[in-house]
């Protein structure tokens, strides 16, 4: 596998073995501060690492695929939705911060657990590592040490990514007083080796702090990234587009790297912006976080994959919701699962690779044949016009008179059914726009019936008459009888369906009625329309 790959993973994972060849085992990093929800927007870091990850594995590689939780960071801010009490723990680090929900030993603890049970099901192996404990273990002590021993040259590099230099004396040291546990420090004195002097603006105090013995002190960002790149010997991880901007925290990152801690940088990734409906997904207030477990309710774990692989990092995209375009974007993976399978459908080879490869990313297990996929929008509406308890039976019927399903499948084809079916359930319950909410009148309300006129009743009645002389299964043949129907009655063409979408749905439009009394049944769609007339 020597020539440049087509896909944008597999060109990565080339980079990185070309950079860093003979490795034993590659590092593939990524992290994030768990000061609140985990959004669906930084799931793009995540999902980014774990491609490159499975690039690497199907070049043969071994690899460790390492997420960190820098819980060690302090408390900046009580978002909106925490208790305006929590004012108290400004300052500390996040792990020592009280869980707000009282669920979990600590603030940190909480979003920590939320996320790594959001990505179960999501086909990753990753390696969690909870930063506070690194650093109150002392395993970054001697990186420490070393970082404040070169600190002139550390500051060098900082300042010439910066409008005003750093003030003098420099340290590049956040200490955690021992005191109140609080980062409210400045360091004002360094011995050379372990020892540092610092005021205390919430005690008010001078204190000395050995780290090597009370290692309740980190590094600042942009030199702590660095460091555990050398530390982990992390050969790749992306970034979001602040850090990667010039002049930002990944430039000094590699300077600082290999400057101060003789570590080649990793690979980068740039990664865009992911967005919800057009809007940016955003965690900063705490209100309204779009969360992966919402993503999960509507999107399969292949669909997500596939939502993530088939766009390249560095292009922002949108993630549909509240419109139609959820249609295409299931009909679009199932279009290329079909053309997996299907391969000689696809004339131009290097398209018929670049689909293969992007269904390969998403799929971690892929099936031995062709699986069975309900389209979306169809789905949507049987989840809505058949009962949930009936879905195997009166729904997958009415998916086999329309077309949607073989007459046998599969156990794991009617499991991947279902819960597209559950899905398309959420999207219309949640999100669906008007026109794609159904709700069948199994019981016709006394007002619709008296808001009908005597044509609209008669009509209703002839083609009640018309489903019970035979249970219609061709939706072709049951869309010329009724056009027949529709001439037999005395309404116009418009006036007939929306007089009929009345009874059944209660409003005067609808999917095609062929499709609507399919779904429903001829029997029970004639005992609705009799209750009209």
């Amino acid at each position: 596998m020597s020539e440049q790959p087509l896909f944008w993973s597999d060109q990565l994972a080339f980079g990185v073995t070309r950079k860093f060849p003979d490795q034993d085992t590659y590092v593939c990093a990524s992290g994030i501060s768990p000061s609140g929800l985990v959004h669906a927007g930084n799931f793009r870091e995540i999902i980014t690492t774990d491609f490159v990850v499975k690039s690497l594995k199907n070049r043969g590689e071994d690899v460790r695929f390492i997420y960190s939780w820098d819980d060690y960071d302090r408390f900046r801010k009580v978002p909106s939705n925490v208790p305006d009490e929590w004012e108290q723990y400004l300052g500390l680090p996040l792990v020592e911060v009280p869980d707000p929900e009282g669920c979990h030993d600590s603030y940190a603890d909480h979003f920590e657990a939320r996320l790594e049970e959001e990505l179960e099901g999501m086909h990753m192996d990753i390696e969690f590592i909870r930063q506070s404990k690194k650093f109150k273990n002392g395993d970054y002590t001697e990186q420490i040490k070393h970082a404040m021993q070169n600190r002139e040259e550390i500051k060098q590099i900082l300042d010439k990514y910066r409008k005003e230099p750093l003030e003098e004396p420099y340290f590049p040291l956040r200490v955690y007083c021992k005191e109140c546990g609080k980062d409210y420090t400045e360091v004002t004195d360094y011995d050379g080796e372990y020892t540092v002097e610092y005021h205390c603006d919430e005690c008010g105090e001078d204190l000395e702090l050995n780290f090597k013995e009370h290692p309740s002190v980190k590094l600042p960002w942009r030199v702590d990234w660095p460091m555990r790149w050398k530390y982990e010997g992390v050969d790749f991880e992306p970034a979001g587009k602040e850090h990667s901007a010039s002049g930002g925290s990944r430039d000094t990152g590699n300077e600082l790297a290999e400057k101060i801690f003789d570590k080649e940088p990793p690979v980068h990734q740039m990664y865009e912006f992911v967005t919800k409906d057009g809007g940016k997904i955003s965690s900063s207030s705490g209100e309204d976080v779009f969360t992966i477990t919402e993503l999960k309710k509507v999107y399969s774990p292949e669909m997500i994959r596939f939502l993530f692989s088939n766009t390249k990092p560095n292009k922002a995209f949108e993630i549909p919701f509240e419109d139609e375009e959820i249609f295409q974007r299931y009909e679009k993976f199932d279009k290329i699962e079909h053309q997996y399978f299907n391969p000689d459908e696809l004339d131009n080879d290097r398209e018929r690779k670049h689909r293969k490869r992007v269904y390969e990313i998403a799929m971690v297990e892929i099936p031995d044949e062709e699986p069975v996929r309900v389209p979306f929008k169809q789905a949507s509406f049987i989840a809505q016009t058949v009962p949930e308890e009936k879905w195997e039976s009166k729904g997958f019927e009415s998916l086999r008179r329309t077309g949607h399903l073989p007459e046998e499948i599969s156990e794991e084809d009617k499991q991947r059914t279902l819960e597209r079916l559950e899905r398309a359930k959420n999207w219309a319950r949640d999100y669906a726009p008007e026109e794609y909410v159904y709700e069948i009148n199994y019981e016709v309300s006394e007002e619709i019936k008296e808001k009908l006129s005597e044509e609209e009743r008669e009509a209703a009645k002839l083609l009640a008459e018309m489903l019970e002389t035979e249970d219609w299964t061709d939706q072709d043949d049951l869309d010329g009888k009724i056009f027949d129907v529709k001439e037999e009655s005395e309404l116009g063409t418009g006036e007939f369906f929306d007089a009929m979408y009345k009874v059944m749905l209660g409003r005067e439009s609808g999917p095609r009625l062929s499709r609507l009394i399919l779904s429903i049944g001829s029997e029970d769609t004639a005992e609705i329309l009799r209750q009209a007339t």
